[in-house]
Parts: C-alpha cells; structure tokens; sequence
C-alpha cells in the first residue's frame, strides 16, 4: 500500500484513486484490493465498506473495477457489479446515499465528478469519517388523502409496512378537521409517539411515530416513512454507574460506534464488562449518561427501540433436546404477533438459517452441535426480529481456538450485513477482526477507544495480555484523562450529536406480542417437546412409578390396607404401605421439577426481556408437570395397591348397609390414589420453587434428599408427631402430614395404634376433606410463593435513578 507520497512504480497504463484524504497510485502488474481489513491494499475506514469491497485490476479494455460486497457499489445512485473506468468517476461504496467516496482518475485526465456530492475528507489518515445521526433520508412518501388511513401489514391497508414485528391491521390515521388522530389498532408490538405508546394521540409534523421497525412522520398530506434497516449511528455520552453505597463500577466512558461495525469490549476482570453492557442494552439504565440510537435517547425509548435490539447472554438460551429449526419456530412464536402465519416465520427462519451457515444443520438436535454451532443457533434467535444491534456477552467462552475464529468471523460477516454488533470477550486472539477496541482499566474507567491495530502501540505493549497485566498493576495511573487528552479520541469520539425527540418513557416492563393465554399455550407445546425430545427423560418418568410401586411388595405381611385383615393378623402393613406410597410421591414429584426452574433461568430471563408473561411461564409449568406428576402418581398408586387387599371402606362415602362391599373397597383404594397424587403435585411445587431459589442446578439434589427425608419424618407414620412440639407444628407445614392423613383416614390406622390416636386419622368423610383441603391450601400458598420469587428471576429492567 502507497501513501499520499508514494509511488508504485511499474509503466502505463495508470490510476490515480483518491479516498478520504488519501491518494493511492494503482499500477498494472497487480490486482489491487479496496476494502476495510488491514491486509486490504486500498484500506478504507468506514463502516459500508466490507472487509473485502471490491477489486481493481488492468485490463485491455482499461481499468475495471469489480463488486465483492452485498453491501454493493454505487455510481449515480444505480448499483453496479462491474464498471469499466474509462474516465474520471465517483463510485460510492456502501451505500448510494451516504456510501464511502472512491475517486478514480485515469492517468492525464481532469478531476472526477462527484456524482452525488462532494468528498469530504481529514488530514488526519487515522480519522474516521463523519457519522451521520438523526433521520436518514426517507424510504417512502404516502399520501393521506382519506379520512381514515389504515396502516399495518396486510396488503389491503392504505400504508403497507413490510414488517413482521408489524401486525396485519396495526394502527389508523383519522382526520379530525385540520388535525390527524392516530389511534393503535390492538397491535401486538404497539404504536409509539416520540417514544411513548399510545392507544390514541393527536400527532403534528413536530412528532415522531414509531412501528415496528419503521419511523414516520406527518409532513403536510403526506405521511413520510423511515425505515431502520441497521445503519444507524451509536454513541454513549457521560455513562457513570455507582451503586446505591457509593461505589463506582462505571466511570465516564464516551465513544461512537460507526455504522455497520465490530466492536469488543475487553479488560481485565472486575472492570465493569458486563455493567458497561448493561447499561448499553439499556435493560440496566447507567446512573447517569445518555445511549443515543440514531440520534434518539435509549433510555426514553426503550420500550420501542428494545424491539431493534438483540442480546445473546453467556449462558445458552436453547433447549438444546430440540432441533434448531424446531427451537427457533418456538423462539418465532414468541417474538412475533399472533397474526403472523406459520409461512411468514417459516421463510424467517430459513433466512436466518442461511445467513447464519446452519441450513444444513437445521435438523439437527442442538446437543449435537458443535460448540460454534450451538453459539451461532443462539444468535439466530435473536435475529429473527431483524435487529439493528446485537449485543454478545462473552461468546466465545469455553470454545477452543478453531471455534473462537469461527464465530468472530461470524460476527464480522453479520456487521458487514448491515448492523452494529458490540462484543463483551475474553479472547484477544482476533480483535484485528474488530472495527473498534473499547479497552476498560479497573474502576470501570475507559482506557483506549479506537482500532485494535492502534491499541498496544498506544500502550507501548508487544501483546495483549502484557497490556492487560499492565492496567491491572499500574493503577495510579489516570488511564481516562491520558485517553481524553490524545489525539486518539478527537480522531475517533465526535462531539455528541443528535436531536433529542420530544416526550420520555420511563423504565417499565416488556409487554408481549401475544396474550398471556396464547404465550401459556406456545410455552405448553414447547415444553412438551422438550419432554418427548429426551427419551432417557421420558423413559424415567415411566420407569420411576413402576419401580417405586414394586417396593410395595416388599411390605411383610398379608394385609395390605385392610383393617379388618391387620387387626386379624396384628400387623400394622397398612400404615407401612401408606408410608411407603406417599414418601414415593412425595419423592416423583420434588425429583421432577427440583431443576426445571434454574436450569432455564438464562432463556427465561432472555425472553422475559423482551415480553414474556411471568404467569404464562408458571402456569405452563404447574400444568405441564402437573399432568405429568399427576400420571405417575396414579401409576404408582394403582399398581402400589392393585394386588393387596384394599381398604374395607370408604371415608367420603361410608356404607349405609346397601352397598356391595366391593364397590366400598374400590372407592376406598380411589381415594389412597388421590392422597398419593395430592402429596405428589404439592411436593412438585415445592420443588418448583427450590429450583426457583438455587443459582446452580447442582444444588438441587441435596436438596431433594433434605425435602423427601423431611416429609417422611413428618408424615406421622414412622412415629407419632401429635402432641410433639414443635415437631407437629413443623408437620403442619409439610403436604405428606394432609396426604398420609387422607389416606390413613380411608384406611382407619388409629385402631392400629390404640393409646397413640392422631385425631387427624379418624375414619370420616369431614377428616378426609379436611386433609384434601389443606393439600389445596398448601399449594395455592406455594404457587403464590413461588410467582413472588419468579419476580425476583424475572431481572426486570431496573427503574433509572
């Protein structure tokens, strides 16, 4: 590569190409290569240009220069392929509105004409070109010459917005004398003025609507669209974060991220990465600062721009039993409206599947990826909503160096694509595929902001990890105010810009795309395929109550849970069976459920993030597992009992002399399987709600083991509890206490145990319901325990101060 005083030296023919602020001179023994990688010839730092734009080359027909880029190449705002240089010309690169200038001059003509404007360029080779914030040009002019203009999705609407995140019918304009009404239409993702969303506004040319990923705004009988489609500008200002005893994680930091940009943020541990991050995303508001998206407040417009967000946390947010193509059906259903077809997510999907490379393992289950893979399935996820930036927190940990290249190459490709993507890493091994370095000192102060290519010269480093062991060792150093004072943030921070638009959203909660009944019954089917995905999981299930139920034969004795035959016999088989049935659904049902909670934490906080229903997501568990349990425990139940005497009669409805006594005995055993399967459900919440509590699945078998071994001890029927304080108030509070209490109520275990009586054990329709309605009562308390907690999981987005 030449600079401005340098000369390849080689014989006619000979191009002279100018871009900004540098002059190259393109000679015929070679192809020369313009792009924004640092191996590029011709190295153009600006977001449109992709790493590798174009080609230059020689021909017998003349120079001709050739398109490499989606991103495409521009003379007098037609895109062309191929063009042949057979006199002075400005070729926009990028963008054909606002792309990089490229001047071409042949050798002994006269200037280029600039075909869409003039070129601006530094003095400063290192600085980057002028961000443009705010508005862009306008995508579309509609005229509003009717007294109701409808606008949405369907083709029959007087505005079509091609948008899935769009509904069919999403809102109306109504001419109200000299004044427009907009009124939202029950849209799944909302209508927003200047950032608020509204039922029904009146909106003037001042004000800004926002649907979808679509802006629009009045401009006389005309109604003027603007579409996001990821080139938008980025900048944080003043970001301070401190916590509420005064400590400071986050301290000042500036900088602007170009359009179509890499950027990693990297630093030593404790430097305030993943609060940085937090604040970015604006799901945890910095203390003090501003985020600008495209000219407009982040923190004011969250509830509208988090739409245009993407977030792929640390922790896999897969069920990794499905297939890809399957996960991300489930993950579309979610995202989008309820009026989108299962056409429309299914052409989505195959586009992100493309995009990202996994068409071919689209069918693949996800546990069977490998660990690059599996990362890129959990950015598709996220980009089925099209977002315009994406925001990775650590993804590249855990992979080995093979998959480390592979993703950040596909986080390079997707911001090459047409969004800005903001990288939290660990891994330094290929940061020169990076537009941006946003290095952190301890104390949450920013250090360095500017390509990679720069940074350790800057240090005075050989390598990164030197320069890391340096910030964590020189901390008297003011790495922020070196930063401020050299010349690297006036050649790459701009002075904050942008219009603030009128009107403030305060921090609130997502609110979905679909009904909290229609999210229960996707989240319904999700996790039933979840189930019949794991075989192991589901030969478990069926296993577990067979076996638990082969145990009740090995209860001595002849008996089983007839009175009159233990009485007979003086044996106390009975209360031993009960023990042994209850114990074992108390057991089915905490093992059930003690990990489903915590082992999905990551995706349920991701999807609550952008409008999950808390209720949908527990009432889709209790009834899930609910079901499920309810199944074992009657398994158990009627196979624990199916070939021992049954009970001689029923506590609900006692003989009156008519009934045939089999029909006594029957009713009886009924009612020994529905304490079985009280005790079972009840204990499944419960075990719901541990999972809820715990931060790591791990912890949930010990758990288990104190929980089971708990409600055996209190159950009553290894030795008495009534009158024991405080140990029959400690059985109170424990559901196989009520379901022993049913079951030995059927049964009549106090004339097993004269002189040790329990008054709970009375043989009798109102001791029976009194059991079975505090069996109820425990599980309503606990459900409402566990959606309080559920709240604290939720990680809402947190008020700013």
């Amino acid at each position: 590569m030449a600079d401005e005083t340098e000369t390849v030296t080689t014989g006619p023919p000979r191009l002279e190409v100018r871009a900004a602020g540098r002059t190259w001179h393109a000679t015929a023994n070679r192809v020369w290569t313009l792009g924004r990688a640092g191996e590029a010839d011709i190295r153009l730092d600006n977001p449109r240009v992709s790493r590798d734009h174009a080609v230059l080359e020689a021909t017998p027909a003349g120079w001709v220069l050739t398109n490499r880029s989606s991103n495409g190449m521009y003379v007098n705002g037609q895109r062309t392929e191929r063009l042949t240089v057979s006199r002075p010309v400005t070729v926009l690169l990028g963008s054909a509105s606002s792309g990089q200038p490229v001047e071409l001059h042949p050798a002994g003509s006269g200037p280029a004409r600039a075909t869409t404007g003039d070129v601006t360029a530094s003095g400063n080779p290192q600085a980057p070109p002028a961000e443009t914030t705010g508005i862009r040009s306008p995508t579309a002019v509609h005229a509003i010459d009717q007294v109701t203009v409808t606008i949405g999705r369907a083709p029959d609407n007087a505005i079509v917005l091609n948008d899935l995140l769009v509904s069919r019918y999403h809102a109306a304009l109504r001419r109200t004398g000299d004044r427009w009404e907009l009124i939202d239409k029950n849209s799944s993702n909302g209508t927003y003025v200047n950032g608020n969303r509204i039922t029904r506004a009146f909106i003037g040319p001042d004000d800004m609507v926002g649907i979808g990923h679509q802006l629009l705004r009045l401009s006389g009988d005309r109604l003027v669209e603007y579409v996001d489609t990821g080139d938008v500008s980025y900048e944080a200002t003043d970001l301070h974060v401190e916590t509420d005893k005064g400590r400071v994680l986050l301290a000042d930091i500036d900088f602007a991220l170009p359009q179509r940009s890499l950027l990693a943020v990297v630093g030593p541990s404790g430097s305030g990465k993943s609060t940085l991050l937090g604040a970015l995303t604006g799901f945890k508001p910095a203390t003090s600062g501003t985020v600008r998206y495209d000219g407009r407040d982040l923190y004011d417009n969250y509830d509208e721009l988090r739409h245009r967000i993407g977030f792929v946390p640390q922790d896999d947010i897969l069920h990794t039993q499905l297939t890809v193509r399957t996960a991300l059906n489930y993950a579309a259903q979610l995202r989008f409206p309820q009026d989108v077809s299962a056409a429309e997510r299914t052409q989505r999907i195959e586009e992100v599947l493309t995009e990202l490379g996994l068409a071919t393992q689209a069918d693949q289950r996800i546990d069977s990826l490998s660990g690059g893979q599996r990362k890129r399935t959990s950015v598709a996820l996220e980009l089925l909503t099209k977002p315009s930036l994406l925001f990775l927190d650590e993804p590249t940990s855990g992979l080995d160096p093979g998959y480390e290249k592979s993703v950040m190459q596909t986080l390079r490709s997707l911001a090459d694509d047409g969004r800005s993507v903001v990288v939290v890493t660990h891994n330094i091994a290929h940061l020169n595929m990076c537009d941006r370095l946003l290095i952190l000192a301890p104390g949450g102060r920013m250090a360095y902001f500017g390509p990679p290519q720069q940074a350790l010269s800057y240090f005075g480093c050989s390598d990164f990890a030197d320069l890391f062991i340096l910030l964590e060792q020189d901390r008297e150093t003011d790495w922020s105010g070196r930063f401020n004072t050299s010349p690297l943030r006036a050649a790459f921070i701009p002075e904050p810009g942008g219009k603030k638009l009128p009107g403030a959203l305060p921090a609130s909660k997502a609110t979905g795309q679909q009904s909290a009944f229609a999210q229960f019954a996707i989240l319904c089917r999700r996790y039933w395929a979840v189930i019949a995905a794991d075989r192991q999981y589901g030969v478990f299930l069926l296993a577990l109550p067979l076996l638990l139920s082969l145990f009740a034969y090995a209860v001595p004795g002849s008996a089983g849970l007839s009175l009159a035959k233990a009485i007979s016999e003086r044996s106390t088989q009975p209360s031993q069976l009960l023990v042994l049935l209850i114990i074992g659904g108390a057991l089915m049902g905490c093992a059930s459920s003690i990990r489903e909670i915590v082992k999905e934490r990551a995706i349920y906080q991701r999807e609550h993030g952008i409008g999950l229903s808390g209720t949908a997501y527990l009432g889709s568990k209790l009834v899930v597992l609910g079901v499920l349990t309810s199944l074992q425990a009657l398994i158990l139940g009627v196979l624990g009992t199916l070939f021992v005497p049954p009970p001689d009669s029923s506590a609900l409805w006692p003989s009156s002399g008519e009934e045939i006594e089999t029909v006594q005995q029957r009713l009886g055993s009924a009612e020994v399987v529905v304490a079985v399967i009280a005790v079972t459900v009840v204990s499944m919440i419960i075990g719901l709600l541990i999972s809820a509590m715990i931060a790591n699945a791990d912890r949930g078998m010990p758990l288990l083991v104190l929980v089971v071994f708990a409600e055996l001890v209190l159950c009553g029927g290894m030795f008495a509890v009534h009158g024991r304080f405080p140990l029959e108030q400690l059985a109170w509070l424990s559901p196989s206490r009520w379901a022993y209490a049913m079951g030995a109520s059927t049964v009549g275990v106090n004339f097993l145990h004269p002189g040790s009586e329990d008054p709970l054990w009375e043989h009798g329709r109102t001791h029976w319901l009194t059991a079975f309605g505090m069996c109820v009562v425990q599980a309503v308390v606990l459900v409402a325990l566990l959606a309080i907690r559920l709240k604290r999981v939720d990680a809402q987005r947190r008020a700013r101060k």
